[in-house]
């Protein structure tokens, strides 16, 4: 029997008893009740009296009997009541399952999750510069979950490419906003040196970059420096990139910078023939990518010898020829030992090379790789480099000549002076 035809069995039921009560409405006192509270009755009405008194019991034992029924009926709708109750709490869960599956897949993912994937949709750069149709932006303009979530995801504003130009005509606001989203997160940072300074002024504007550049562990400054700008201010530092294009190389990071490890000098319209106008803690790095139009030999050499942890170095474009026709000024090549270079990689633009084997011992070395500029305009100095793979007792694994064949005859000699060597030429 279903619920519905149950419970019009119990309404049924009680429909029974209302003939019953009924009667029991109208019920009046009997003539005896003036006799009340005396205890004399007159003998010729007891029998009458008796009557009163079986009725009475007969009423009270229908009573009893509809009271049970009703009783047995209450609990039986009791019983379909918590029935009830309990199908509707199944179909209520089924109900938000089945919405949910109907709603944007978001809303099923803890915030968290939601914010790793968010994560991944960043732009594949180290410094994102703002764009309104592109994350994280445009993450906080598809509904209200996705820009909470985005607003309480800090590492999604963490990185950041500033035109010191722009930031000018907003006193920094927009740039302050956005990096004031990524909290105590470290922030990677890029700045443009757009703006005209040749009074020698810093502009105002300037100051509401120096505490983002407190919790900046990645700085890449582009353009010509701002006189005390990083003075005391990047002790979170771990990598810094400078890259000049108008102006000579001028830069100084100031002490302490303790976290930093990795450097990146950039110009391709100087020669660097000097490391007067670069003031770096050289000891502390690890990793070290110096690109100039030329670079000495004499001072790439210098730059080893002052990086005694240095495990990766890239150097483009090495002049190893510093003849008069180069412009750089000629220094005698110091022999120079370096413990702790693991990879090195050199863009070769003049011939001389051979010197440059000929100066340098590097014990530690693992991977070589060798970049001319010109192909196979100059020989390869095959007697200079067997003789630095023996001074040196590397354990070179890797050996990589780009456009300069000159070194596939010598292939055998180099196999059996490192056996495993893996060469590319």
């Amino acid at each position: 029997m279903t619920g519905p035809e149950l419970l019009n069995d119990l309404l049924d039921e009680a429909e029974t008893l209302s003939p019953i009560l009924e009667p029991l409405s109208e019920l009046t006192p009997t003539s005896f009740s003036y006799h009340c509270p005396t205890s004399y009755v007159p003998s010729d009405k007891v029998p009458t009296i008796r009557a009163v008194v079986t009725q009475r019991k007969s009423q009270l034992a229908a009573l009893d009997d509809h009271i049970d029924l009703l009783n047995h009926a209450l609990e039986k709708l009791q019983g379909i009541q918590a029935r009830l109750k309990e199908k509707r709490a199944i179909v209520q869960e089924s109900l938000a399952f089945h919405e949910a599956l109907a709603s944007p897949a978001c809303y099923l993912l803890p915030p968290e999750l939601l914010g790793e994937i968010f994560l991944r949709c960043l732009p594949h750069t180290n410094y994102i510069t703002p764009t309104l149709d592109e994350c994280p932006i445009v993450l906080t303009r598809v509904c209200r979950h996705w820009r909470a979530v985005a607003l309480s995801t800090p590492r999604l504003w963490a990185s950041l490419s500033i035109s010191l130009l722009r930031a000018d005509t907003t006193s920094g606001d927009e740039y302050r906003r956005w990096l004031e989203k990524a909290r105590s997160v470290p922030l990677s940072i890029r700045v443009v040196h757009d703006m005209d300074l040749s009074d020698g002024k810093e502009p105002l504007s300037i100051q509401w970059l120096r505490p983002f550049l407190g919790q900046c562990s990645d700085l890449w400054w582009h353009g010509p420096p701002i006189q005390g700008l990083l003075d005391n201010s990047v002790q979170s530092l771990s990598r810094f990139q400078v890259t000049f294009h108008k102006a000579n190389f001028l830069f100084s990071i100031p002490s302490p910078t303790p976290q930093l490890r990795s450097a990146v000098l950039q110009s391709l319209t100087y020669d660097l023939h000097s490391l007067r106008s670069i003031d770096l803690p050289w000891h502390q790095l690890l990793d070290l990518k110096i690109q100039f139009a030329l670079v000495s030999s004499a001072t790439f050499l210098q730059v080893i010898g002052l990086c005694t942890q240095v495990q990766r170095v890239s150097v483009s474009s090495i002049c190893a020829d510093t003849s008069s026709q180069t412009g750089l000024q000629s220094f005698p090549l110091i022999g120079t030992v370096n413990h702790s270079i693991h990879r090195l990689e050199v863009n070769v633009i003049r011939a001389g090379l051979g010197s440059l084997f000929e100066a340098l011992t590097l014990p530690a070395l693992e991977e070589l790789v060798i970049r001319f500029c010109a192909p196979d305009r100059y020989p390869w100095p095959h007697k200079q480099f067997s003789a630095f793979i023996t001074r040196s007792k590397c354990p070179l694994k890797w050996l990589t000549i780009h456009r300069n064949r000159g070194a596939e005859s010598h292939l055998t000699e180099y196999l059996k002076l490192l056996p495993g060597l893996k060469m590319v030429v």
